[in-house]
């Protein structure tokens, strides 16, 4: 029997080096996403609604990129203060500017952004009512500690929303989206080849002492939470 080759290489995780240090290529990727990751954000923004309760007042971005999320989920919930961290000053620096944007079109929403190590949160315990990430993971350098992190200024009754690419998805999800990243594509690339497997990510859970959160494939993604999570296919 003759078993075909994959076409892509993903079997082996290739870490990030030194992401985003020049700022026209952090431009370009923030442009990129603008123009094609709207649909890629509406799912991470509703699994965040869809958990947000009555009395909640504060949300963590936790590796904010250049901040659409955030900035999205706050337009939807002004009455939110949304704080994010990411460690790459440049994402910051771009970041900062789009939330500048923001404000100059007097958009409601309660957004801050500030630069700091993902695996030591500026946040006190017990603090956040919902913590979540997009597209991040692959990149954060202390991935187990952030993960505790992420628990421990999580309020008790609150949620976890932790979601990046998964790079042993199937490769009819990779293709089709190479399709619409364009000049993108060679970026999510490595983005994908630096992502976790399901194992991977289930072994950075028991490694930072959380084997009782949950990991769930979806289509081009994994989906780590502190609760159960239904899969949403495209």
């Amino acid at each position: 029997m003759t078993v075909e080759a994959p076409l892509l290489d993903l079997a082996e995780r290739v870490p990030l080096t030194q992401p985003f240090t020049d700022m026209e290529a952090v431009r370009a990727y923030d442009l990129g996403m603008r123009r094609s990751a709207l649909m890629a954000y509406k799912r991470p923004t509703e699994r965040v609604l869809a958990a947000h309760r009555d009395g909640m007042t504060d949300f963590v971005d936790i590796g904010f990129n250049t901040g659409l999320l955030s900035l999205h989920i706050s337009g939807r919930l002004p009455e939110v203060a949304v704080s994010g961290v990411e460690e790459h000053n440049n994402l910051v620096d771009v970041a900062e500017d789009n939330l500048t944007l923001c404000v100059w079109s007097n958009m409601a929403g309660d957004v801050e952004f500030e630069h700091s190590k993902l695996s030591r949160l500026p946040f006190a315990d017990d603090s956040a009512d919902i913590v979540y990430s997009f597209s991040s993971l692959h990149r954060w350098r202390r991935p187990v500690e952030t993960l505790k992190e992420a628990a421990r200024i999580c309020k008790p009754g609150g949620t976890v929303l932790i979601e990046d690419v998964n790079r042993l998805a199937e490769e009819g999800h990779i293709t089709f989206i190479l399709q619409f990243v364009k000049e993108g594509g060679e970026q999510f690339m490595r983005s994908l080849k630096a992502a976790y497997s399901p194992e991977q990510a289930q072994e950075l859970l028991r490694e930072a002492g959380l084997d009782d959160w949950h990991v769930v494939e979806e289509d081009l993604g994994l989906v780590i939470s502190n609760r159960p999570v239904t899969p949403v296919s495209m």
